[in-house]
């Protein structure tokens, strides 16, 4: 069963498209990491499928239904973002309104959890540190245990410590809970190991959409002399290239057959696979250099 269906979707805010002909479903129960850089459209596009926003070109389809003003089908979902509690307001009375709103909602469970993070339930919202209350949002959303969960970079503000915690927590609820869980980041690294499939945006548009495995073997790093890898990067794929005299760092799309890595090696190429986090930084890499171009010129 598909969950979310968009199709040609496009939102724009003045004459700026926040999100950029996009095109996507998403089935039932499992684990998507949304990865994109710092104003890539993440938030955008979790606030439409949240029916907060409506979108200015396209179609969106959630649990088969428009999701705007459709009591049936925000009901069973649930967007983390502390930014719509009211600053006033306290934490006992949002966990009751989280009990009226979503039916699966364990209100037990929610102040047990939050008694362990030492979170006091009669304190104000506006009390609560940054950290607090991030894992005030993450109790709520995670044990709505809504069909269509989202999170919105749901580690910031968060110590090592309590990140582990949140990682452990919600893969012991999905187990006993399977849903749809949309998680937000541009820290891939540490969500790596949650993730089922990844949809990765850049300014605005879909860049891919594949299981976390097809990720993890995308791409591959070539380091040897530069003869033997230039001759390479003609016939393949570069998503990036670092030189460094005769010496050439290469990433490329893994394409390579059997036979072709173990010529590369008899020739010195070291051979490493590219990590989710790199694959994803060098796709979406702006087409001006880096940082250091900066300083060179």
């Amino acid at each position: 069963m598909n969950v979310v269906i968009l199709q040609d979707l496009v939102k724009r805010f003045g004459n700026k498209k926040a999100l950029d002909d996009i095109s996507l479903d998403l089935q039932e129960n499992c684990i998507v990491g949304l990865i994109g850089r710092n104003g890539a459209g993440k938030t955008t596009l979790l606030r439409t499928l949240a029916g907060y926003l409506r979108p200015t070109e396209g179609k969106v389809l959630v649990f088969g239904e428009n999701p705007f003003d459709n009591i049936r089908v925000l009901s069973n979902v649930i967007l983390m973002d502390d930014e719509r509690y009211n600053p006033s307001a306290s934490l006992w009375d949002l966990i009751d309104r989280a009990a009226l709103s979503y039916s699966r909602f364990d209100k037990e469970l929610a102040i047990k959890l939050l008694n362990y993070f030492n979170i006091p339930v009669k304190a104000k919202i506006k009390k609560l540190s940054k950290g607090m209350k991030t894992l005030f949002s993450l109790v709520i959303a995670l044990i709505s245990r809504s069909p269509l969960t989202m999170l919105d970079e749901p580690t910031l503000g968060l110590d090592a410590s309590h990140r582990k915690e949140f990682a452990s927590l919600l893969l012991k609820d999905y187990a006993n809970h399977p849903r749809t869980i949309i998680i937000s980041s541009h820290l891939i690294s540490e969500l790596e190991n949650l993730m089922e499939q990844v949809v990765l945006i850049d300014n605005g548009k879909l860049v891919f959409h594949k299981a976390i495995e097809d990720v993890q073997r995308y791409a591959l790093y070539l380091a040897g002399h530069r003869k033997v890898l230039e001759e390479v990067a003609g016939r393949h794929q570069v998503i990036c290239r670092e030189s460094m005299g005769e010496r050439l760092v290469l990433g490329i799309v893994n394409h390579l057959t059997a036979e072709e890595l173990r010529q590369l090696e008899m020739q010195g190429i070291e051979i490493s696979a590219m990590s989710v986090q790199d694959v994803c930084v060098n796709l979406t890499a702006p087409g001006k250099g880096g940082v250091l171009d900066v300083i060179a010129e």
